[in-house]
């Protein structure tokens, strides 16, 4: 079994049949949003999961029931300049008075500006800073705890293997800490803040289109070299031990509106402090064999937009998704990261190593794990390279638009 101290923030499918048992693998809260609500989110509207008022007051009862909270996300990077007009502000107002009636007391938030604004007005709820916020210093975890939060995620992208300054900025605030536990993002991403500043704006703007030009572009770099699935800075379950020494006992463990079997095997994985023979499993955010729930029309409400883009171009784009099995099922995950060929000194090799200064092409130690642990499917990868060059450069010469 894992370590008791070590606690789990897990993203909400809205499923109330497998509460009961994330209450046993220390999962100490839940999060998640409605799909739009007029503030900002951090991921675009047809990546949520559909729920209604009524459904989300029953759904934090029966959490609260086991003993597991739900924390709120207001968490976009950007509010599109938004916040300083009287019909945001009663918006804001509305929603809050609504989350606190129906017992949520925790919210996530990612621009100091709406911290400020929650601690004065709404100083009940408990507040988050989310990874938005970009807090990799002791400098900036310490400016957020100033501004009155009360906890922080760190800019785990960056920083989930830089053991020094995560001592650092342990050492710098009292506050709660915490760290993205099986993500898969580009190490240091360069597109990070065009990607969030995106899905802020296509969490809130439904008249909008919103193409996924990064996750495409980080996606194809992943086939490319897949050493980037070992260079990636998640945190085996076997390894949380290591973090707790340091202080962190706090890890967010996504996807939100995955099926619940798969939110079920992350939990569980992570609170046994085991990983699954195939660690990709764990990470993906799709390439599942079940469906994930989404609002009726799906396709037709977030990717319908003739006047902004031709829908017969736009086909091929939902094709590939259909293909990498985003936002739809598949028969078996093209990619499979073998956790049996990762050393289990894996994280040993980081302690005392800052990657940021180096040159990941001298050093050599992931990409020869990944020569091991790391297969992907040929016919899988040469499909979707060719796929992904094509879409690429249909965007960059305008032909989605006929531009």
């Amino acid at each position: 079994m894992g370590n008791p101290d070590i606690k789990f923030s897990l993203a909400a499918n809205y499923d109330p049949e497998i509460v009961p048992e994330l209450a046993h693998c220390s999962v100490e809260e839940v999060y998640g949003k409605f799909p739009a609500d007029g503030v900002s989110g951090g991921r675009p509207r047809y990546m949520s999961s559909p729920v209604s008022g009524k459904a989300l007051r029953n759904y934090v009862g029966l959490l609260s029931r086991h003993g597991i909270a739900f924390n709120y996300l207001l968490n976009g990077s950007c509010m599109g300049n938004r916040e300083w007009t009287r019909a945001w502000q009663k918006n804001l107002m509305k929603l809050l008075d609504s989350l606190g009636g129906m017992g949520i007391k925790r919210l996530t938030i990612s621009t100091p500006y709406l911290l400020e604004l929650v601690k004065k007005r709404f100083p009940e709820f408990k507040v988050k800073v989310g990874i938005y916020a970009q807090v990799d210093t002791p400098e900036r975890a310490r400016f957020w705890e100033e501004l009155g939060a009360d906890g922080i995620t760190l800019e785990s992208f960056s920083i989930n293997r830089d053991f020094r300054r995560l001592r650092g900025i342990r050492k710098a605030v009292r506050c709660e800490l915490q760290l993205i536990a099986n993500h898969l993002c580009l190490p240091n991403c360069p597109m990070q803040p065009y990607h969030q500043n995106g899905f802020a704006h296509a969490s809130d703007e439904p008249g909008t289109l919103f193409i996924d030009y990064c996750f495409l572009r980080c996606s194809r770099k992943r086939l490319e070299d897949p050493s980037l699935f070992i260079k990636s800075g998640w945190i085996r379950p076997e390894d949380l031990g290591s973090y707790a020494e340091i202080g962190y006992t706090r890890f967010k463990l996504l996807e939100r509106g995955i099926p619940s079997s798969e939110l079920l095997k992350r939990a569980k994985a992570y609170s046994e402090g085991r990983s699954v023979e195939n660690l990709a499993e764990l990470l993906l955010s799709h390439g599942f064999r079940e469906p994930q729930q989404k609002e009726s029309f799906w396709a037709l409400r977030n990717f319908f937009k003739p006047l902004q883009a031709s829908p017969s171009k736009l086909k091929p784009l939902l094709d590939l998704a259909r293909q990498q099995g985003m936002l739809f099922p598949l028969k078996e995950n093209p990619v499979r990261i073998d956790s049996r060929m990762i050393p289990e000194n894996f994280l040993d090799a980081f302690k005392d190593k800052d990657c940021i200064s180096l040159d990941c092409a001298e050093c050599g130690y992931c990409a020869k794990i990944a020569e091991k642990a790391v297969v992907v499917s040929p016919e899988f990868r040469r499909e979707s390279l060719s796929r992904f060059s094509e879409l690429e450069k249909n965007l960059a010469e305008g032909k989605f638009w006929n531009a």
